[in-house]
């Protein structure tokens, strides 16, 4: 009896595990290539995430997001943890979610069915004459690493001319262009396509998994149709450093040299300025991260960092940087002057080793300047006798060289001064150049996803509009948490749009009968991006004016 009793406890623990946590998804059929949304919820108040190692034989996983839940009912208040996963499934056929771990309790198998991709009634003819592809060369990198993201189109057809394709957005990456789009051919299920390939840089400035958004290409097809394609968010995992140096320097790059312009050098006279170029070059690093060699070399306070130069040259194969220190040294002692060895510690990213670039110390030689000449002895001047015509000779000859160094002294700063603003005037082009970009990009997502948005609202789906309103908000108001109709509302604090998302949200989830229109949504959100943009130029108008007064 009482082994029965053990027996029956033993099969209820399970479910005693079981009671607390919920777990769905989104569907439970797809189609290959396509992604599901799993979705765990949990009574832990604790900050445990699942363990999902059981998940990665037969899913990848693209992204995960976690929300703090919290009911309030009569005198209580229940506080839930919400994990919302996305997947994509690896192979078709019929497939399980496995049980995951969190914490002390564990979530329940879910059986869902992977359909081939050919199947698809959407893949249709178009789809396979256009597609597109995104290629990243490694999953896993070190912080400020660089990994290369490959965006290809193919295509049967040329592309016509309003073909774009957007920037992948992060906001815990650095991501530059690499080079021009180039074209080629290759062979996909026997057919002859054409490959218009975009390259990227990336560098992650944050440790952990962070997300790449989708990148969307659109397009005008023959007969007006805009065809608009979307790759799924990319995962790369940032490592962290993977070492620590007393001068905290993480350099990690594929190669990475220091030179000197500064020769064997001798016989420089006392007090006139020797100028040295200092050179740090490095292979998959961007510029901005190269540190100050002026400052690393231990300089002697007789010498000044006159200028700074950062270069970058995009390739295919990533960014090559480099940065140049313009140094100026004067010596005020006859004899040796010492130029310090510089170290630079970095990672080499292809043999994963620690390495350190070397600039060994020099000595250059100080020899007596022509300004300081010796006055003539005493002996020497009984033995001339007529000593009036020299001390006169020797009076205008040193002022001259008085009047010629004051002038020198007087040019040197000049040319300082003007090196320096010239130095001052590239950064700033340079930051507004950027700005410029960054402002552009932003204009081009939010066109991109204007012009879905009102495909959608023409064609009158519901569905699609939901999404498409979403993306256009984000790209709107620059604001990537913008992730639910809720909080599109709460941006755009407009009774007319609360009006519309309520129509929207009851054809989607109520019980209407009537179709869905979606002519008045779009009036009302063309309205939104006319006052923006009258707002803006409003603006633009106001800087001319006060640039004009002031």
């Amino acid at each position: 009896m009482l082994q029965k009793i053990v027996f029956i406890c033993f099969l209820l623990i399970p479910q005693i595990l079981l009671a607390d946590v919920t777990t769905k998804v989104d569907r439970n059929t797809v189609y290959q290539g396509q992604k599901l949304t799993l979705t765990i919820e949990t009574d832990q108040a604790d900050e445990i995430r699942p363990d999902l190692r059981p998940l990665q034989p037969a899913f990848n996983i693209l992204g995960s997001r976690k929300v703090n839940v919290s009911s309030h009912s009569t005198g209580s208040v229940t506080n839930k943890t919400r994990w919302q996963l996305q997947l994509r499934p690896l192979s078709d056929g019929e497939q399980v979610i496995p049980s995951l771990q969190i914490g002390q309790e564990r979530s329940t198998e879910i059986a869902i069915s992977v359909l081939p991709a050919e199947d698809n009634p959407n893949f249709s003819s178009t789809g396979r004459s256009l597609f597109l592809e995104l290629e990243l060369n490694q999953d896993e990198i070190y912080l400020n690493a660089q990994a290369i993201l490959k965006a290809k189109v193919f295509h049967l057809r040329p592309l016509p001319l309003d073909a774009t394709l957007n920037l992948p957005q992060s906001d815990d990456l650095l991501i530059k262009m690499l080079e021009e789009q180039k074209q080629y051919t290759e062979i996909v299920r026997g057919q002859n396509f054409t490959v218009t390939e975009t390259s990227y840089a990336l560098f992650p400035n944050k440790e952990g998994l962070l997300e790449i958004d989708s990148i969307t290409f659109t397009a005008t097809q023959p007969g007006e149709t805009l065809v608009e394609l979307s790759s799924e968010p990319l995962i790369l995992v940032a490592k962290p450093p993977a070492y620590k140096n007393s001068n905290n320097i993480w350099l990690p790059a594929s190669s990475l040299a220091i030179n000197d312009s500064l020769a064997e050098v001798t016989g420089i006279p006392r007090g006139e300025p020797l100028i040295r170029k200092i050179s740090l070059e490095a292979d998959g690093l961007p510029a901005s991260v190269l540190p100050s060699i002026f400052e690393l070399g231990g300089q002697q306070s007789s010498s000044q960092l006159l200028n700074v130069t950062l270069e970058e040259t995009q390739t295919e194969h990533g960014i090559s940087s480099t940065r140049i220190e313009e140094i100026q040294l004067r010596a005020d002692q006859i004899g040796e002057m010492s130029l310090p060895a510089v170290d630079i510690p970095w990672w080499n990213t292809g043999s994963e080793t620690g390495q350190t670039a070397t600039l060994p110390e020099k000595v250059v030689k100080i020899a007596e300047g022509p300004a300081k000449a010796s006055a003539p002895t005493q002996h020497s001047s009984m033995q001339n006798g007529n000593t009036g015509g020299s001390s006169n000779l020797l009076i205008w000859l040193l002022t001259g060289i008085s009047i010629i160094s004051t002038l020198g002294c007087i040019y040197s700063f000049s040319k300082l001064r003007s090196i320096q603003k010239d130095s001052q005037e590239k950064e700033q082009a340079l930051e507004f150049e950027q700005h410029l970009r960054q402002q552009a990009t932003s204009a081009i997502a939010e066109k991109n996803t204007f012009q879905a948005l009102s495909m959608a609202c023409n064609q009158n789906n519901p569905e699609i509009a939901q999404l498409r309103l979403i993306e256009w908000g984000q790209s709107f108001w620059n604001d990537s948490n913008l992730i639910n109709l809720e909080l599109f509302c709460e941006k755009a604090n407009n009774q007319t749009i609360n009006f519309l998302v309520l129509d929207l949200e009851q054809h989607l989830y109520g019980s209407s009968s009537e179709p869905w229109q979606g002519d008045l949504l779009l009036e009302a959100i063309e309205r939104i991006r006319f006052r923006q943009q009258r707002q803006f130029l409003d603006l633009e108008e106001g800087d001319e004016k006060f640039s004009y007064i002031t």
